[in-house]
């Protein structure tokens, strides 16, 4: 949720049609439900149609000649400012494309199907397991970029596999633990691998990255246990320890993608 002083900062940039589809959702929520805002923006559309409505100053062109080879004298003679990060960037920085986290989605996709135990014979365990896996892949590729819709996005397929493959049988809380710790195991690594390709970027790039990564490595391990988990038919099983994984891990992934509002604030 934007504080006061977040939108504030960001009307100008609604108003200009400059913020991303996320960004000016929840610009519009809070201006909705808070009055302080909605006068400020109100204030600054009446500002900004009032000064369209001013004539347009009458400059000769040997006056707007000499205006500018004032300015270019000025900025040649400003000395320049040493700046330890860098030019401004003049977009809202975003991650690298990265092969990393997608490398860390194999890898951890071979390692869980080579050694993993019963592995099911049936054809829709192993067609929703390479739905999954594919899921996984789409999320680990995009790392860092549109990370809130990769969250949900990951956690809808889980939840979308676990209601076309279970069936009704027991909750098996021995199997649950093994698969909530290698969901958790493979969030790890490929999180790892997302950050690795993400080093150097900015703060905000690097957390997207860290909670794509995340989610990806949740769902790639969901995947795998699919197909070897030996409660994998169990509707109740699925829903509490293979659906329940990847939510607990995405609602770590939002907690991460949150710090990076609560920074701006401080």
């Amino acid at each position: 949720m934007l504080t006061c002083k977040q939108t504030t900062a960001m009307a100008t940039d609604r108003a200009e049609g400059n913020l991303w589809f996320l960004d000016r959702l929840r610009f519009d929520r809070h201006v909705a439900g808070c009055d302080g805002c909605r006068a400020y923006v109100r204030q600054l559309q009446v500002a900004s149609q009032a000064v369209a409505l001013l004539p347009q100053p009458d400059i000769s062109p040997a006056l707007n000649d000499a205006l500018m080879a004032q300015f270019d004298s000025l900025a040649a003679a400003r000395p320049a400012r040493p700046t330890a990060a860098g030019p401004p960037a003049l977009a809202p920085a975003r991650a690298r494309m990265s092969p990393w986290p997608v490398l860390g989605v194999v890898v951890m996709l071979g390692l869980l199907l080579a050694f993993g135990k019963n592995r099911s014979q049936a054809p829709q365990d192993w067609i929703i397991g390479a739905v999954l896996a594919v899921a996984a892949l789409a999320a680990a590729a995009l790392a860092g970029r549109i990370a809130v819709g990769v969250v949900v996005a990951a956690v809808s397929a889980a939840l979308a596999a676990a209601v076309s493959g279970g069936h009704a049988g027991a909750l098996a809380a021995g199997h649950g633990v093994v698969c909530l710790s290698l969901e958790l195991v493979s969030a790890a690594v490929v999180a790892g691998a997302a950050w690795f390709g993400a080093r150097g970027a900015s703060g905000r790039a690097v957390r997207g990255s860290l909670a794509a990564g995340a989610v990806a490595g949740a769902l790639v391990a969901d995947a795998a246990l699919q197909i070897s988990c030996g409660a994998h038919d169990s509707m109740p099983h699925l829903l509490a320890f293979h659906v329940g994984g990847v939510i607990l891990i995405a609602g770590a992934a939002l907690l991460v993608l949150r710090s990076r509002a609560e920074g701006a604030t401080t």
